[in-house]
């Protein structure tokens, strides 16, 4: 992202301008060299906000806090952006009870972190035969989900596999 250019301190160039406090108080219009004083009085740094024909608004603030503050302002938006994987859990024909419940608990687990989830189910040799009894798995597993994951759209079948997409229940 691209760093707009700020202009600070002695780069201003206004005759009349509005002053503005950190905290958002309007100092009201004044002359520059009076708001470049009151800004050294209290230490701090005038910043431009907005120019529009004769008058321009200027900030008078910390100038290293503010670029902290809209650090770690930007840091928090790029977290809140991040976009959720897509897990995946293969169950096969043969699973027993116990696995499938350790592949529950992994869903679980994706679950709170609000992870999509897709469900694969592949039938190798003479378990092709079995096609129904692999749906019927497969659809027991997703129930067995229901209160988590929502189903996305109904099982697809393409050739020896089965598979399901959910996604999280908010």
């Amino acid at each position: 992202m691209k760093e707009k250019k700020r202009i600070l301190n002695d780069h201003i160039r206004a005759d009349k301008v509005q002053l503005i406090t950190d905290e958002g108080e309007n100092l009201g219009d004044m002359s520059l060299s009076e708001a470049k004083q009151k800004a050294s009085d209290l230490e701090l740094d005038l910043m431009e906000m907005w120019k529009k024909w004769d008058i321009t608004i200027i900030k008078m603030l910390d100038y290293g806090k503010f670029l902290y503050r809209q650090k770690k302002q930007d840091q928090k938006n790029k977290q809140k952006w991040k976009a959720p994987e897509l897990k995946t859990i293969r169950i096969t024909f043969k699973i027993g009870d116990h696995d499938l419940e350790i592949r529950k608990k992994q869903a679980e687990k994706f679950a709170a972190s609000h992870h999509p989830l897709k469900i694969s189910l592949m039938l190798r040799g003479r378990e092709n035969q079995y096609g129904d009894i692999a749906r019927e798995k497969i659809t027991s597993f997703v129930a067995s989900l229901e209160e988590l994951y929502k189903l996305e759209s109904p099982i697809k079948q393409s050739g020896n596999t089965f598979s399901a997409m959910l996604k999280p229940i908010k």
